[in-house]
């Protein structure tokens, strides 16, 4: 091979590798340019992760907080409930001794005073015994000393003498009549020994208060009503027996939030274990306790843990579109009848759903006919004569129930002045509901087949004259 040729060739294979070079390059830049997209996804995801961590231990950190301030809350009630009942056991210890201690003082001078009443009655006659018989025995004394001084002189005494103080010392030989021992006071005082005093008062201090771990009767449901609460509660302690309890539910709307600041007053007292809180605006909130006595007690027991509670549904209202003969008051409440025209009310929409209770109160009214009352309905009702069609339930104002337009035997007092009329629905089924009707304290119940009741009912009024005023809760 000549020289030519070998570097042609030498030239070739150079070529050859500096290609092989170029193509190496070319990966390098790829495995790089992988490389750094592969460290870009690491931290992508390892950021990603780092996140979720950390949304983790923050919302991890979000529950131990509310757990602290669950149990500082708990520490609090523990030791501020603690803390009043140490006072109130004080107070009324304290109180206690101070009775006992005045009641002691008292009886021990009343006793005093009785041992010298019969002192003074018993000593007076006595004294008056001693100084007669004082006198007489001074009078004794002088006679004696006096026949002594005659028996010293007897050799020159007269007879007369001698006769004479004969005759005064015969005279003075009566003694005063002085009372025997059985015949006068021996004053005592007699205390029970079997128990004694002292026992008694162990006895009945011992009895004194009983500490709870907590209030023996607590709220245990809320129920959200129209404008209202259902409130129940029950005995929680195992100890006491519900017999023969009645029990009390006190109400806070000042805006309070801590119980012991808060003003309460009463809204119920009597032996049911719910009552049903009118009157109440959605939205605010409200403090409620609960406590119990046994019956003929002077007062109520400890009170339970109070509840914060509110309704977000407001509350029931009268419509006040297209009722020219009525006119609607207190925020949709009264409802005044302003014309003769016969015009049934209704209620704003289908308000009265499956497991609540609307109230008409009469403000003022009269007798009513057989086509006025008060009742349920499906669905709007154009005139009175509608309100003995299927889809109504109507009480009229003489007492007489229509359901579905068919009369039933049952009759209500009827409807007049200062009459209260409730309606209250609970569903039986998917296409049946019970209403319980009561009027002047007599009640009577219904199982009604409709299957849209359980989206809501109306509540529907239909008086002719305008003396009628009617208030819904």
């Amino acid at each position: 091979m000549s020289d030519s040729e070998q570097q042609g060739q030498d030239g070739g294979v150079g070529g050859n590798s500096g290609g092989d070079g170029g193509g190496g390059g070319g990966c390098s830049t790829t495995g790089e340019r992988l490389r750094e997209e592969y460290r870009r996804h690491v931290q992508t995801q390892l950021s990603h992760d780092l996140v979720d961590a950390i949304g983790s231990l923050q919302q991890h950190q979000h529950h131990l907080q509310q757990l602290s301030q669950q149990l500082e809350q708990a520490t609090t009630q523990v030791r501020s409930s603690a803390e009043e009942t140490k006072a109130s056991i004080n107070a009324a210890l304290d109180s206690f001794l101070a009775t006992v201690h005045e009641a002691v003082a008292l009886r021990r001078q009343q006793l005093l005073d009785e041992v010298a009443e019969v002192e003074e009655e018993a000593l007076g006659p006595l004294e008056q015994c001693g100084r007669e018989l004082a006198g007489r025995v001074g009078e004794a004394a002088e006679r004696v000393a006096q026949g002594q001084r005659l028996q010293r002189h007897s050799g020159v005494m007269a007879r007369d003498t001698v006769l004479r103080f004969q005759e005064e010392a015969a005279a003075m030989t009566s003694l005063p009549e002085v009372p025997a021992l059985c015949a006068v006071p021996s004053v005592s005082v007699e205390f029970p020994r079997e128990p004694t005093l002292g026992e008694e008062v162990r006895e009945l201090v011992g009895r004194a208060g009983r500490v709870s771990r907590m209030g023996p009767v607590q709220i245990t449901n809320i129920v959200e009503q129209p404008g209202a609460l259902l409130v129940s509660w029950e005995e929680v302690d195992e100890d006491v027996s519900d017999e023969g309890l009645e029990f009390c539910l006190e109400l806070s709307n000042t805006g309070a939030t801590d119980p012991h600041s808060a003003i309460f007053s009463r809204k119920y007292e009597g032996p049911d274990y719910s009552f049903l809180l009118r009157d109440l605006r959605a939205g605010e909130s409200y403090l409620l306790r609960v406590a119990s006595r046994r019956e003929g007690a002077a007062s109520f027991g400890p009170w339970s843990l109070v509840q914060t509670a509110s309704t977000s549904l407001p509350h029931f209202k009268w419509s006040t579109s297209s009722n020219s003969g009525w006119s609607v008051a207190d925020e949709g409440r009264l409802a005044c009848k302003m014309s003769c025209e016969p015009e049934v009310l209704h209620s704003e929409a289908l308000l009265l759903k499956p497991g609540s209770s609307v109230l008409f109160k009469i403000l003022s009214g009269g007798g009513g006919c057989s086509d006025e009352g008060l009742g349920l309905s499906c669905a709007p009702v154009s005139g009175p004569e509608h309100l003995l069609l299927p889809g109504t339930l109507f009480l009229s104002a003489q007492g007489c129930v229509f359901l579905d337009g068919v009369s039933r035997v049952t009759r209500l007092p009827p409807i007049q002045d200062k009459s209260q009329v409730s309606f209250a629905v609970e569903k039986v089924s998917s296409s049946k509901v019970r209403v319980y009707i009561e009027s002047q304290e007599k009640q009577v119940t219904y199982e009604w087949g409709v299957p849209s009741a359980q989206d809501g009912l109306y509540f529907v009024a239909s008086f002719g004259e305008p003396r009628w005023r009617i208030s819904v809760h």
